[in-house]
């Protein structure tokens, strides 16, 4: 039976692999939404978790808040602390576990997290850790993953061909529900949800050649999966699969990827 420290080393080399900067490029989008619907105000307190390369953390930077970034992989923190220099704000960052937060109880007004905290093993005990640092009258701002999203069916077609040796880690995509993420914060926590969608710039074939270039799940499927013909069985599935959702309209050759964003505020105690 894999141990807790076992799973943490397994996912945290397979997210180190390739340039996550690129997939955090497409991700950014929603990190400006989030972070304009939160609009803190300087001074803010704020924990980012699963930060990555600083999306969400510099946005708040640069609205005065003081950031701390928190991360599995210290990998992507070099190019983190790059767009800071340039953008001539300071975060401070620490490779830590979303589930075992190193933070005191109720120390920041504000704690976020984007397409990150879902992927942890231990849904109640991530949940769990950002509600206790939240101080009461804090918010927790989160984007999910859903589970009608592209990147469901792509995690989906992904395990069924490297299923994780550490077993059962759990379903992310839930925490693209509303209803589940109203078990996992309970009653402490006032939550407004509201589904929406990234656009992907990309052709079928195109998409799944740049997330086999610099994306770490993927990157670890390609270079561990036996016999090798088999990862171009799972490519080819990978591209049939995303042609269902491209579509052409205005905005060009696309596809649009649902996640729900999630505004929580922790309740004052009584």
């Amino acid at each position: 039976m894999p141990t807790h420290q076992d799973i943490r080393e397994v996912n945290r080399t397979m997210w180190s692999y390739g340039e996550y900067r690129h997939v955090a490029d497409l991700l950014r989008p929603g990190a400006v939404d989030l972070i304009d619907r939160l609009a803190p105000a300087p001074g803010t307190l704020h924990l980012d978790v699963a930060t990555g390369n600083g999306n969400v953390a510099l946005l708040s930077a640069r609205r005065g808040s003081l950031v701390q970034g928190l991360d599995l992989t210290d990998e992507f923190f070099p190019d983190a602390l790059e767009r800071a220099e340039r953008a001539g704000v300071h975060i401070d960052l620490h490779r830590g576990d979303a589930e075992e937060l190193p933070f005191g109880d109720d120390s920041f007004d504000l704690v976020t997290s984007t397409y990150g905290v879902q992927f942890a093993p231990h849904h109640a005990a991530a949940a769990g850790e950002m509600a206790r640092v939240c101080r009461p009258g804090g918010r927790i701002g989160m984007c999910n993953w859903t589970s009608r999203s592209w990147t469901a069916h792509f995690q989906e077609i992904l395990s069924s061909y490297f299923p994780s040796p550490t077993g059962n880690q759990g379903q992310p995509m839930l925490w693209g529900d509303e209803e589940y993420q109203r078990e996992l914060f309970g009653d402490s926590f006032e939550l407004t949800t509201e589904r929406r969608a990234l656009w992907y710039a990309f052709d079928a074939e195109g998409l799944i050649a740049f997330f086999e270039s610099c994306f770490g799940p993927c990157i670890a499927a390609r270079n561990t999966i036996s016999p090798p013909g088999r990862w171009h069985e799972l490519r080819a599935e990978l591209v049939e699969m995303t042609e269902r959702f491209v579509t052409t309209d205005s905005r060009g050759t696309g596809l649009p990827v649902e996640y729900l964003q999630v505004i929580a505020e922790k309740r004052e105690r009584r």
